[in-house]
């Protein structure tokens, strides 16, 4: 945690602004008589952005789709992608042509096991709108792959920004086409090395309001934006200090969309609707080389609805937000490898259940949790005893929870379970997980198995240190004392600045225990706070903005440090300095 102004965060990431100085040169276009064969690619006039046949980093290299990426930026970022759900095995025979038939465009190559080449992707235009075979395609620096009239350039007939993946780049929108009724909506990779629909959307209001709805399985609203409010949207009123971008809802009788248009073009940015469900903005970070996360909706991935599948558990402190329940197993132990965790977890026991209602399941209490909201049904109770005696006598039912004489029982899969902790905005409660009897004595016989194990682990423990107790005591501790004083003194007197070194309590104090809260971005979040300074016999108050730093995984400590130790060399005029960090 470290303690900035409000104004230090905004002029420290305009002092990263990108400064990218394309090449200028002619559009290279492609037509029925200058198809795009195999590895070759096109790319835009200024040469920000390339079209080509890819890979998904980390794959076997047997799957080949065609997509768009950023040109110039070490690694490849792919912002949009054609055959999704139908890839190439086989670049040798590829071909990305117009159409001498009907003018479109279209990719034919080899699938499968099938070495003849097929068409597997088009641009699907109908003949009355298609001139034909004078057709011409080009990719365009703002990243958009339009086919044109080739008697007349500025007659766009079919362009990429209408069909997006799960990315959307400056002057690209979402929203939805009024004439066809088509809609433009992000939808996330199945899984890393899939590029295919996944799980999220995101979507403008179907019932026609400015609206925008982030949704799980096409079905479930999860998170939403408020309406358009002319200059934001109503559940983001930090939009317009926004400096890198402005993002603008237009309706018109053909189309209502909303587009984000930068400040200074010669910035990278981008947004995604990546595997967790959230929207994510990045901007390309020069200095660094790589993309910086600046914004996340929702903030906490948890919040994500069914992110972690059926009988999985959300738990926002884990290196991954994502694992199953106890007694219950990853349906797909590879796919969760990619982080896709929407296959859920399956039982490693089944449940016991006889025809006349007798059974010898029993229940794993699961405490501080957030419970599942699929069709619970609740009735009185008398007591605990009562409610899980109505639980067991069902077949179907999995789980319940008592409280205040209210019983709550779930039957079938269970969804959107989610750790929660005594920080947490809502209070978490108790339920009663229903296992078979074997899948109880595999979770008794693992914590035995554990518990045996810390014990010989601890006998061994004290033996080996009752050997080389004194010297390696005293040798480790004087190691990390002057470990933490070079990195105390290295983080505090960055380029001869004074930082000073606040304690938790002192940042809890000062913000009212994070009551106020003035923004966030992709790390955490900002509060405002009153800090008391000392100088000499005097004393003054001094309003301050502390950042929160949460879900760093497992860098957080390096991030962090280099964080304060970045912040701590800017010198400015227009800056307020960093005053001190936790």
């Amino acid at each position: 945690r470290s303690t900035i102004t409000m104004s230090q965060i905004t002029a420290t990431f305009m002092a990263l602004a990108l400064c990218f100085a394309p090449a200028v040169g002619a559009a290279a276009t492609l037509s029925a008589r200058r198809p795009l064969r195999g590895k070759d690619t096109l790319a835009s006039a200024q040469g920000k952005f390339e079209l080509g046949l890819f890979t998904p980093a980390g794959s076997s290299g047997d799957r080949f789709y065609l997509g768009i990426w950023y040109k110039n930026i070490p690694g490849q970022t792919i912002i949009w992608v054609g055959n999704r759900v139908s890839p190439l095995s086989s670049v040798a025979s590829a071909e990305l042509r117009v159409s001498a038939e009907d003018g479109n465009l279209e990719l034919v190559g080899p699938t499968g096991a099938s070495a003849s080449p097929a068409v597997v992707w088009s641009s699907n235009l109908p003949s009355s709108l298609s001139p034909g075979s004078k057709n011409m395609a080009e990719i365009r620096d703002n990243g958009n792959l339009v086919l044109v009239d080739g008697g007349n350039s500025s007659n766009v007939l079919w362009q990429s920004f209408d069909h997006p993946t799960d990315t959307q780049v400056p002057e690209a929108w979402v929203g939805e086409n009024k004439l066809t009724g088509e809609y433009q909506a992000l939808t996330s990779w199945r899984n890393a090395q899939d590029p295919a629909p996944g799980m999220f959307s995101d979507t403008l209001d179907p019932n026609g309001t400015s609206e925008i709805f982030f949704m799980w399985n096409r079905s479930y609203v999860y998170w939403r934006s408020g309406v358009w409010t002319g200059s934001f949207f109503a559940r983001l009123p930090e939009a317009p200090k926004n400096f890198i971008y402005k993002s603008t809802y237009v309706e018109t009788p053909a189309y209502r969309r909303v587009i984000n248009v930068l400040y200074d073009n010669a910035t990278m940015a981008r947004h995604v609707l990546d595997l967790t469900g959230q929207l994510k903005m990045y901007v390309w970070m020069p200095t660094s080389q790589s993309w910086q996360v600046l914004w996340t909706a929702p903030m906490v991935s948890c919040d994500v609805y069914a992110l972690c599948g059926t009988f999985g558990l959300c738990d926002q402190s884990g290196k991954l937000p994502c694992g199953c329940l106890p007694g219950f197993a990853p349906v797909s132990e590879w796919n969760w490898t990619l982080s896709d965790w929407s296959g859920g977890c399956h039982r490693s026991w089944p449940l016991t259940c006889a025809p006349n209602g007798s059974t010898t399941d029993g229940f794993l209490a699961l405490p501080d949790v957030k419970l599942p909201d699929d069709s619970p049904a609740v009735g009185a109770a008398k007591s605990k005893l009562e409610c899980e005696s109505t639980c067991l006598k069902s077949c179907s039912c999995q789980a319940y929870a008592f409280s205040a004489g209210e019983c709550t029982v779930w039957h079938g899969e269970l969804r959107n379970l989610q750790r929660l902790y005594v920080d947490s905005d809502s209070p978490g409660s108790d339920l009663y997980l229903r296992l078979s009897e074997r899948g109880l004595q595999d979770l008794r016989g693992s914590v035995d198995r554990k518990k045996m194990g810390r014990k010989l682990w601890l006998v061994l423990g004290i033996v080996l240190a009752g050997v080389a107790a004194v010297g390696a005591s005293v040798i480790l501790a004087w190691r990390i004392v002057l470990a933490r004083r070079r990195r105390l003194t290295r983080m505090a007197n960055v380029n001869g600045s004074s930082l000073a070194v606040y304690s938790y309590g002192d940042l809890r104090a000062a913000t009212k225990n994070f009551s106020d809260r003035l923004g966030g971005g992709g790390f955490g979040s900002v509060y405002h706070g009153v800090l008391k300074q000392h100088k000499g016999d005097n004393s003054t108050h001094v309003q301050v903005a502390v950042k929160k730093l949460e879900s760093l995984g497992w860098q957080g400590d390096k991030q962090f440090r280099t964080e304060v130790s970045t912040l701590g060399l800017i010198h400015h005029v227009n800056l307020v300095r960093l005053l001190g960090f936790c």
